[in-house]
């Protein structure tokens, strides 16, 4: 068994960019949630099957994909019917317009924090025809974020049980 893990070592980054897109992506996201690759995750990093700088960057990349994705996918199926019309709502158009002048970092890293809104924030936006320079500006600020405290959860908790362990 350890030998086809190690096997698929060099494959280790593309692994967890695909799985970073899936836990972000609106159709995946909802039924995959990020704990299994989580701990996939961290045993490759405890077993030096990924660097911490290969793991950064296939997160936040997978991360920036998957929200993009979900953004443009908003874009297409805003003119559908029954989004059309559901977005025609007076409330709707009061959070547009506000997503528009001043709440849209606080709207993405809110949203980026709770397992059920993850995958669908950025359709939404998507969907008001937000402008994607500002959401792609925030979305790469919440997203470092983001990355950067579940790899530090994931070195630290490795050295915590390597220290236990060893």
């Amino acid at each position: 068994m350890w030998e086809i893990i190690y096997q698929l070592a060099p494959y280790a980054p593309l692994m967890i960019f695909v799985a970073a897109v899936s836990d972000i992506f609106f159709i995946t996201g909802l039924f995959l949630y990020g704990a299994a690759m989580m701990s996939s995750i961290a045993m490759m990093y405890s077993m030096g099957m990924i660097s911490l700088e290969a793991l950064l960057l296939a997160s936040y990349s997978g991360t920036l994909v998957g929200n993009t994705l979900n953004y443009w996918s908003g874009r297409i199926f805003d003119k559908a019917p029954v989004v059309e019309q559901k977005l025609q709502h007076p409330k709707i158009q009061k959070g547009r317009e506000f997503l528009r002048t001043k709440g849209l970092f606080f709207y993405i890293l809110i949203c980026r924090f709770f397992m059920f809104t993850r995958p669908l924030y950025a359709l939404v936006l998507g969907s008001l025809r937000i402008n994607y320079r500002r959401f792609i500006f925030y979305e790469s600020i919440v997203a470092l974020a983001w990355v950067a405290l579940w790899t530090a959860v994931l070195v630290q908790g490795e050295a915590v049980v390597r220290e236990f362990v060893i």
